[in-house]
């Protein structure tokens, strides 16, 4: 279903001339087809029945970050992380980031809200924070909604991430007050969403001594709880050991509602494997939990049974292979990866994971070797930059005495520099600028990223 959405062929600047001409928003995907989340949002979000639907009131255009000058377009549009979403007004003016951890149909009803909220998540956040004017719950519900992961400085401009959005929750949970009782409720659902938000923020920053009744109270609420199980199974460790003196208690608490999320049939596989793998994470912080990884293996080899689609496959695969690492199950992680290699649509991605693997086995030369694979297999202009500078850098921090492997991979490495149209953009100029922190003076590679980096 992710293949039947109409994406409009012409480049960005021309879909927003086709969204202002027909008085529509635009929608914009960026990603790429190794990235696991991507991967995620075309099987779970772009591929249900119902999406495609969503988007006809909308011109809807996707960036692959490989394609010619995509970098360029990127750094212009504050793109970054692989995926972001964004939505913007028939104007050009940006309407919202949108989330990609939330489920399909919790996307679905994000989607819509920031579609009819009537204003933009930056005057929204203005108004709240300036209190000039109070905002309608839809407001609150596109704020709580907001990638605050992918901002890229477009809201947040400077502003403290944590102090921001412990602020909004709290302007947000003082708003429930005169409102009737539904839009009372989706005002306190948005506070709780963003103080959710503001403590994995602060983990490790600020500490809470209201946060753990705060979490408990959540997690005793199977709808909010559910409403927020995007940030339960990607930070619930965050949040847990937060609270160091009730580790067991919140522990014990989010492994009971992982182990409902498991269960849910109204979940995705890989989401449902995300619960599992919550499950084994508070194990390690007090969950008591029965055999848990029995359940693991029992849960993967499930889920990758039902599971064909190459979406859905490639992110069920590397939730999998978490999952089994963190049950203690290294080696058939590793089998897991292997097998997938000759199946998969992005092996290059894997193959990181396997030099991932012998890392931890300690096998140096294995990693080695596999950091070289998957950047040889590598498809696409600034994954092949990404890809070249991870197994360059592992080169010259294992074995910085091997001059003539380093020496070779610095000159094939240059050629594709030399070959991307955009190789001193965005997420490329990252890599040159971390790469040449590393590199020995004298390798033509290094005046090659200077004088990139330089002239950008």
């Amino acid at each position: 279903m992710a293949d039947a959405i109409e994406w409009f062929e012409g480049g960005f600047d021309a879909a927003l001339e086709a969204a202002r001409a027909a008085g529509r928003p635009l929608f914009l995907y960026w990603g790429a087809g190794w990235c696991p989340p991507c991967n995620r949002v075309k099987y779970e979000i772009f591929g249900r029945e119902e999406f495609p639907a969503k988007l006809q009131s909308m011109v809807a255009i996707q960036l692959d970050g490989d394609s010619p000058n995509a970098q360029a377009m990127a750094e212009r549009l504050k793109l970054r992380s692989y995926p972001t979403m964004v939505m913007y007004g028939p104007d050009g003016s940006e309407i919202t980031r949108l989330p990609c951890e939330l489920d399909g149909e919790l996307f679905g009803e994000a989607l819509m809200a920031a579609r009819f909220a009537g204003h933009t998540a930056g005057d929204s956040m203005a108004a709240a924070l300036d209190g000039k004017r109070a905002l309608s719950p839809a407001e609150w519900t596109l704020l709580s909604n907001y990638s605050w992961d992918t901002d890229e400085g477009v809201l947040l401009q400077g502003r403290d991430l944590g102090v921001t959005l412990g602020t909004l929750s709290q302007l947000a949970a003082a708003a429930v007050t005169g409102e009737a009782q539904a839009a009372a409720r989706q005002v306190e659902d948005a506070a709780v969403r963003l103080r959710l938000h503001a403590l994995v923020a602060q983990a490790g920053r600020m500490a809470d001594a209201a946060a753990p009744e705060f979490l408990l109270k959540v997690l005793a609420d199977a709808r909010l709880a559910r409403a927020n199980m995007d940030i339960f199974g990607n930070s619930g460790h965050q949040l847990v050991r937060a609270a160091p003196s009730r580790h067991a208690e919140l522990a014990t608490a989010m492994g009971n509602a992982a182990h409902v999320w498991a269960e849910d049939m109204w979940l995705s596989a890989p989401d449902r494997l995300t619960a599992v793998r919550l499950q084994m994470r508070m194990a390690r912080m007090g969950y008591a939990g029965q055999d848990l990884p029995q359940l693991v293996r029992t849960r993967v080899e499930q889920a990758l049974a039902m599971v064909d689609d190459k979406y859905g496959r490639h992110t069920l695969v590397n939730t999998a292979v978490s999952a089994l690492n963190d049950a203690g199950l290294h080696a058939e992680a590793e089998a897991l990866l292997q097998r997938e290699l000759t199946e998969s649509h992005a092996p290059y991605y894997f193959k990181l994971s396997l030099a991932a693997a012998a890392k931890r086995r300690g096998d140096l030369p294995g990693m080695l070797d596999w950091y070289e694979k998957a950047w040889r297999a590598s498809v696409g202009s600034a994954t092949r930059l990404q890809w070249g500078a991870t197994y360059l850098a592992a080169l010259i921090d294992t074995t910085p005495g091997d001059s003539g492997r380093i020496e070779a991979a610095a000159s094939a490495l240059a050629l594709d520099f030399a070959h991307a149209q955009d190789g001193f953009k965005q997420r490329n100029l990252t890599q040159a600028q971390k790469l040449l922190a590393k590199l020995p003076d004298g390798l033509p590679l290094a005046a090659a990223l200077g004088a990139g980096i330089q002239d950008r």
